[in-house]
């Protein structure tokens, strides 16, 4: 008797264990593929980007994806590059979520406008919803030297732009960006429906937040505050930084992914496997795997 009740426990243990370690949503994560028909330099390797891609692909369509997320960079200029990676996405099993960079900017101005649509984008700036988990792209291009369409964007791009100038912020560049006023009403919105709703959130943005960098989004520091009033904020994940970062605030994770276009042959991308009570980041070629505990509240 006493055996028996033995073996109940340890098979409720190890069911418990088993559930606790279930994946509940699963999705793959590229950076910075960055292609353009270009010669190679010292840390960029343009021409080699669509094999990568390629390898990505294959690798994601053996996988039972909800998504696959590409986090800003997918090309590097020239409106033309987008025609060389679609083919190889057109195979990929899953939805692409992508998110805007710099360089999908790189275009001549008058196929500026044309870039959020050509990427599959109705909007420059979107969330969707998985289960109890809410997923927020922003465009941290809304406000910059390159992406701003108006009078009113480019005259609050520059103001911002100039204000941390003065204060002599590393992130002051030019090739950076930031979240209009405009994004950051829309954000803060999505943050309350996702509290009062006890949901939880990732959020996609191709320019970093945390730690402090050259390639920070100009006001880095405004929405990383929005962010920490916010439990139902857990992660952001972004690229811009090829060489990649790590940082935790306020219980929320902040990662930066490598970018695919750095090596001359070793890709990077990775597989995020959501559980209960963290993320795993699994991770190929040179993208390391991680362990990002949740927090409770």
């Amino acid at each position: 008797m006493h055996r028996l009740l033995l073996l109940l426990l340890l098979s409720s243990t190890c069911l418990l264990s088993a559930q606790s370690a279930k994946d509940l949503i699963t999705f793959g994560v590229i950076a910075d593929c960055q292609y353009c028909d270009c010669p190679s330099t010292t840390q960029r390797f343009y021409r080699n980007s669509p094999a990568k891609l390629q390898a990505c692909v294959d690798e994601f369509n053996k996988h039972d994806l909800a998504f696959a997320v590409h986090l800003g960079d997918y090309i590097d200029k020239d409106f033309a590059s987008f025609d060389t990676l679609q083919p190889i996405i057109d195979q990929l099993k899953t939805p692409l979520k992508q998110v805007l960079g710099n360089h999908d900017f790189s275009v001549s101005e008058t196929l500026k406008r044309k870039v959020p649509k050509r990427m599959g984008l109705s909007r420059r700036y979107y969330s969707f919803k998985i289960d109890d988990w809410r997923f927020i792209a922003l465009d941290g291009n809304d406000l910059s030297t390159f992406a701003s369409f108006g009078k009113q964007k480019q005259a609050e791009a520059a103001e911002l732009l100039d204000q941390i100038k003065a204060k002599e912020q590393v992130n002051a560049q030019t090739w950076n960006g930031g979240i209009s006023s405009k994004q950051i009403k829309w954000l803060e919105k999505q943050l309350r429906k996702a509290d009062r709703g006890e949901e939880k959130v990732i959020l996609f943005c191709h320019f970093p937040l945390h730690p402090v960098d050259p390639h920070n989004l100009w006001n880095d520091k405004q929405v990383q505050e929005i962010l920490s009033t916010h439990p139902s904020v857990k992660a952001y994940f972004n690229g811009h930084n090829h060489a990649g970062a790590y940082g935790e605030k306020d219980g929320i994770h902040y990662l930066t992914f490598k970018g695919m276009v750095d090596t001359p042959n070793n890709t990077s991308y990775s597989i995020v496997k959501i559980q209960k009570d963290r993320i795993l980041i699994e991770g190929f070629g040179r993208q390391e795997d991680q362990e990002l505990i949740l927090s409770k509240e």
